[in-house]
Order: structure tokens, then sequence, then C-alpha cells
């Protein structure tokens, strides 16, 4: 899978065509230039220039497609954090590496606060669950200090940000 990275530095300048290219994508990424365009009232050549240029400059990190877990066989949707101590440099590498490459985990992420990581672990049932948090917790045992988990049981809002640009 690819690792989609989150970079920081300095804030895009989007103008309102920008925005409403975005605010398209983020209804429905699969639409064709040409729906964008009727839709935005903007040329189609205008449309895939921005798309383009908003990708270099990472505004646009990846499209994708949002599934359900639950419709897949994974009911189990849990957010776990992880708190670590005494993490050297390689040994946090090997860590995200591993997160990164399980099959069950749907979300990494390197965090701040009480909680170093947080990773989105999707599974069958609890046993599948338990099995592997044990299977991480006895493969990093020498710095896992604090493992917290938050069951998903229903979403509200996945905002995609289109009313803060």
């Amino acid at each position: 899978m690819k690792e989609i990275e989150l970079t920081y530095g300095e804030k895009a300048k989007l103008d309102s065509k920008d925005k409403k290219i975005i605010e398209q994508l983020q209804i429905n990424a699969r639409q064709t230039i040409a729906q964008i365009a009727k839709k935005t009232k903007l040329p189609r050549d205008v449309i895939a220039y921005r798309i383009n240029k908003l990708e270099e400059q990472k505004v646009i990190r990846s499209h994708h497609t949002f599934l359900n877990p639950s419709k897949l066989g994974y009911p189990l949707y849990a957010y776990v954090t992880f708190a670590c101590f005494n993490l050297e440099p390689k040994q946090e590498e090997d860590f995200i590496k591993y997160l990164i490459a399980h099959k069950n985990t749907v979300y990494v992420a390197k965090t701040s606060g009480n909680y170093d990581f947080t990773v989105g672990v999707c599974a069958k049932d609890y046993l599948q669950y338990d099995s592997i948090i044990t299977e991480i917790r006895r493969k990093f045992t020498n710095f896992i200090k604090d493992i917290a988990a938050q069951f998903t049981i229903q979403e509200y809002k996945f905002d995609w940000m289109v009313d803060l640009i």
C-alpha cells in the first residue's frame, strides 16, 4: 500500500476556482473532468491543470474509496493508541514498518501527547482483535509502555475539510 505522507510547510494559496474543484472531488472523486467542469462552470483544461497542480503541491494527497469495514466482514474497528518509552530511531522505524505492513491495520499515525502512535485496526471479532494486539505487544515489548483502544460503534461525521478552505 502506498504511504500517504502528511507534509507540513507553507500554506498553499488557493483561490475560489481551486476550492470549487476540491469541493467537487470531495463529493465524488470519480467524477470526470467534464462533470466537474459542468458543475463548476470552469473549462476542462483549467480543471485538469489545477488538479495536477494541487497534487504537486500535496494539497490533494490521494484519491480513494471510503470503505465500510463491517460490510467487508470486519465489524470490529478500533483506534488503538500506543505509548512508548526509550524508543530508538531504528526501533521506531521497524515499528512503523511493521504496522504499515500488517494486513489488519488500516491507519497508522505518529501522534503527540499521552500516546505516540494511533493505529486503526480492523478485525472479524474480539478474538482476532486480541490476537493482533497480543502479537504487536509481544513483538515490541521492549518499548511499548501502554496500549489503549477506542472501538468505533457509529460514525457521525467524517469531514472532508471543504468548509475550512
